[in-house]
């Protein structure tokens, strides 16, 4: 009969080698709820920043609702003011946290734009994000399968 103690002892190995092997890489992004990612064969790894979601219906900064879509998809030009203004507000206190205590500001958004919406609409944001002194953009997508 196995002693209990070597057994212990066996699992314990065991359960070291598996949790350091587990892999923590997880989802660093949730996407919204109202909104249906496009596929993509994407090979980098997600990154995060200031969240802007971009829905049929609306266009959402970290949850908050700062335009509505077909309203800024009619406005002339490319620059949608309210979703500027809201960015702004983030630009520069990413700005001021870098004076204050030397955390540098990476100007780095991520859009999550639902795979219905109108490409001038998603241009729209985009160049609204870029002159918001966002310019570092990625795009979520959901990674295809094999």
């Amino acid at each position: 009969m196995p002693q209990l103690t070597s057994m212990m002892d066996m699992f314990t190995i065991l359960l070291v080698f598996l949790l350091k092997n587990f892999s923590t890489e997880g989802q660093l992004i949730n996407p919204s709820r109202d909104i249906t990612l496009p596929v993509s064969a994407v090979q980098q790894a997600p990154e995060t920043g200031l969240d802007v979601v971009v829905s049929r219906d609306w266009i959402l900064v970290n949850g908050k609702p700062v335009a509505r879509t077909p309203d800024a998809d009619r406005l002339e030009g490319f620059i949608i003011p309210s979703l500027q203004r809201e960015l702004q507000k983030y630009a520069d206190e990413g700005r001021n946290l870098e004076e204050k205590y030397g955390r540098r500001f990476s100007g780095k958004v991520t859009i999550q734009g639902d795979k219905r919406l109108a490409y001038r609409a998603l241009i729209k944001v985009m160049a609204t994000c870029g002159q918001a002194h966002f310019p570092n953009m990625r795009l979520v997508v959901y990674q295809k399968e094999g």
